[in-house]
């Protein structure tokens, strides 16, 4: 963990107060906490299970950058459909693709970026977990 000296005590880096972030979000939208607790009673159990779904996105999203950077291989796929879910997360949408992988369909519902919507007959990078062997959305596939 790195931190530094700042004015007024302890930073954390940009990486921790973002994995800090996610861990109090997490809680919320599980309706965990007091704040969890009086989100899911003002809001509503619709507004946190579709909170649940944008960050299992997120979480997904994060985890295919970790395995390709651990050099997990990646397949190429063509996007049959895409449908948005109507949930950003930083500016960034939450789809619903549906893939075309080798002659068998797929469909992935993933944070995307929003300089880099897929659409219909594109091709994408997908990358299989290891341990679940769940398809993960990894990106536009490099044009040849």
């Amino acid at each position: 963990m790195e931190i530094a000296m700042g004015l007024f005590g302890n930073k954390k880096s940009m990486q921790d107060r973002q994995a800090d972030a996610m861990q109090k979000a997490e809680k919320i939208v599980q309706g965990k906490g007091l704040t969890g607790k009086m989100t899911k009673a003002f809001m509503g159990s619709e507004f946190t299970n579709a909170m649940q779904g944008a960050m299992a996105s997120a979480n997904q999203a994060q985890q295919a950058a970790q395995l390709r950077a651990a050099g997990v291989p990646t397949e190429t796929a063509t996007v049959v459909q895409v449908q948005d879910t109507g949930q950003t997360i930083n500016d960034n949408p939450n789809v619903v693709l549906l893939l075309d992988l080798g002659g068998r369909q797929v469909t992935i519902t993933t944070l995307v970026s929003r300089l880099e919507i897929p659409r219909t007959g594109d091709n994408v990078l997908v990358v299989r977990e290891p341990q679940t062997g769940t398809m993960l959305y990894a990106g536009l596939a490099p044009r040849a």
